[in-house]
């Protein structure tokens, strides 16, 4: 049971990969669903997008990678307003 803190400790090394390996998966399922390779119902459909959101929160608490994004979000905010 040692492995489970380290899910939500942002500090530790597995914390980012895991969230990041979950965040890939649920964008590969939305892309397959979008191309209707694959088909979900709606309730599944759902809780596949609040996967992925849910994944990106995780990833965004972790101090570096969360400033780094700030940056990119303000910088794509840029663009789109000028």
């Amino acid at each position: 049971m040692k492995f489970l803190p380290s899910f939500h400790n942002p500090q530790t090394r597995g914390y980012t990969t895991y969230y990041a390996i979950v965040l890939v998966v649920v964008t590969g399922v939305v892309i397959l669903t979008m191309f209707q390779v694959i088909h979900q119902n709606i309730i599944q459909n759902s809780m596949t997008f609040f996967e992925g959101y849910f994944s990106l929160f995780m990833i965004i608490r972790n101090e570096k990678i969360g400033s780094e994004f700030l940056r990119h979000v303000t910088y794509v905010k840029s663009l789109t307003i000028s």
